[in-house]
């Protein structure tokens, strides 16, 4: 492709993406069905949702979401998670900063993590900040921290999230080495403050220090568990429905595991918690509203099973003009 064919692209790019932006807020269940359509290749029926994805984008076109902005930001969810009494599950935190030029890398210990607050797969793992190259990592979270997020992925609350960088405790559990040459992560899908379900994440590959920008891979496996901890291999559906299923061990934390989901999910119709396990202690990752982009994750079938469970009546309605 020549530089003029390239320029021309990316314009088009540009503006179409404008474009849906625009169309996503000032006609939101249009946009919606357009982007349940685009995913699905299904008519979403927002009127009289069935399934749960359904009652999801029913929720992101006419119920007051305000409150996913705050809990969506992986800054600002932390006062949350202190306000439900959960100030120990909270990952350590080394500072926040509004862009890259700010972060003094002296005061950071020499095992970190940074990201952004506002978005998922921006993720720079740093196990030596010594081979760090810090200029190119200032330029590559400037350039992170600049992209907002949410609206042509039909993912509303994020778009008014305040962007900011983060730098937090680097994580490391060599005991689920023999199953995952990353932390494990488990993500239990909650509706009306009840745990139904928990996929687990493993083998999952960040971008790390000596990679080139763009080289962190989205690579992951996953496995799904009921609240017995029992495979639940026939439930999974999309990128992950014809991985081999591995009978992962069940986190010592388990019970508590449960019984944290429950506290921080309560207050909502539906939301992903999503927790770490290391070294016999949990730790808090974040709170999902729009769990996978591509809306399958799971089968139809089960996606209905979930639905059914969701009272879209006790949902607080938007009153605002606009979705952000």
């Amino acid at each position: 492709m020549n530089s003029s064919t390239r320029q021309v692209r990316n314009y088009y790019l540009h503006i179409s993406k404008k474009i849906h932006e625009l169309w996503a807020v000032i006609l939101p269940g249009s946009y919606a069905h357009y982007y349940y359509r685009k995913a699905t290749n299904k008519k979403l029926n927002l009127r009289n949702p069935k399934n749960y994805y359904e009652k999801v984008q029913w929720l992101k076109v006419y119920s007051d979401i305000s409150q996913w902005t705050a809990l969506a930001d992986k800054y600002k969810v932390r006062e949350y998670i202190k306000q439900c009494g959960l100030d120990d599950i909270l990952v350590k935190l080394y500072g926040v900063w509004e862009n890259a030029d700010e972060i003094d890398f002296s005061t950071l210990p020499d095992k970190f993590v940074l990201k952004p607050n506002n978005c998922f797969g921006r993720v720079i793992i740093v196990y030596d900040k010594n081979q760090l190259d810090i200029d190119k990592t200032r330029v590559l979270l400037n350039k992170w921290v600049k992209e907002r997020y949410g609206l042509s992925s039909f993912q509303p609350h994020y778009w008014n999230i305040e962007r900011r960088i983060i730098a937090e405790e680097l994580l490391q559990d060599t005991s689920v080495q023999t199953f995952s040459n990353s932390l494990i992560d488990y993500k239990f899908f909650c509706i009306h403050g009840e745990p139904q379900i928990i996929l687990v994440l493993y083998n999952r590959k960040n971008m790390t220090v000596g990679l080139k920008e763009g080289s962190g891979s989205t690579t992951k496996h996953a496995c799904v568990f009921d609240l017995n901890w029992n495979l639940r291999p026939e439930i999974l559906s999309g990128q992950f429905s014809n991985e081999k299923p591995v009978n992962l061990p069940k986190p010592k934390c388990f019970d508590e595991m449960i019984r944290i989901s429950k506290i921080l999910s309560s207050p909502f119709p539906q939301v992903r918690v999503d927790l770490y396990e290391v070294d016999n202690k949990i730790y808090f990752s974040e709170l999902t509203f729009t769990d996978g982009g591509d809306l399958r994750t799971f089968t139809p079938e089960y996606y209905l099973k979930l639905g059914k469970k969701m009272d879209l009546s006790i949902a607080p309605r938007r009153t605002k003009r606009f979705i952000i």
